[in-house]
């Protein structure tokens, strides 16, 4: 029975919650309601699972002296300091007068915004040397496909940064629509294409969840 009843289970809510999306009011939508109300509950508990989980594996490994230990140190210290921070803001507390004479208090978005948010460019911005080499290595006319992307690559980053060499206004214009026209028609295509294969597979996998089929949420 401890198979049989998770599976059960959640057949009974995948069906509740399809046939509720195909129906408008009475007892599907008030079900779906239900169900979406008991989802947020169990994330918030699964959440707190993940934090727990979290704090357990680093703890152990800074009792163990792990080569990288400061890092998870550091990590644990970030987690409970931004959590106590968002309990603070929560009540209003860690309050401040402002150099304009308001009362200002201590807020997530403010860390986010002068703290995440430099760091986070910080990363991308190095993260763009490994990018620019990769597309050195890939952009290498070896064959008809291999060339094809190289020159729709370099027409792209041409009609994205400026010119280093001044060039005819014909050739300018030329460049920016071709550009325009490769992202908002081959890259739309090809975007659309992946986003319906992947639709198509979230869909197939949920059938099979719903049908029973699928139990990899039960760990086998």
């Amino acid at each position: 029975m401890k198979r049989e009843i998770p599976i059960l289970l959640t057949i009974l809510c995948g069906w509740m919650v399809i046939t509720a999306f195909f129906t408008t009011g009475g007892v599907p939508a008030a079900w779906n309601d239900e169900l979406l109300a008991w989802g947020v509950i169990f994330f918030s508990v699964a959440f707190l699972l993940g934090i727990g989980n979290l704090v357990r594996i680093n703890l152990k490994q800074i009792s163990a002296r792990h080569p990288d230990w400061p890092y998870k140190a550091i990590l644990l210290f970030v987690l409970f300091a931004y959590l106590g921070i968002g309990v603070a803001e929560i009540h209003g507390w860690f309050g401040w007068v402002a150099a304009d004479g308001n009362t200002e208090t201590l807020r997530r978005d403010w860390i986010y915004n002068r703290v995440f948010a430099p760091l986070q460019a910080t990363m991308f911005s190095l993260l763009a040397f490994y990018i620019a080499s990769a597309a050195f290595r890939a952009f290498r006319a070896r064959s008809t496909e291999a060339t094809l992307l190289l020159i729709a690559g370099a027409l792209v980053m041409m009609g994205q940064v400026p010119m280093p060499i001044p060039v005819p206004a014909a050739v300018e214009t030329w460049i920016a629509t071709t550009q325009a026209f490769l992202m908002s028609v081959v890259n739309t295509a090809g975007q659309k294409a992946v986003i319906i294969g992947a639709t198509l597979g979230v869909l197939a996998t949920g059938l099979r969840i719903v049908l029973g089929i699928e139990r990899s949420y039960l760990s086998e």
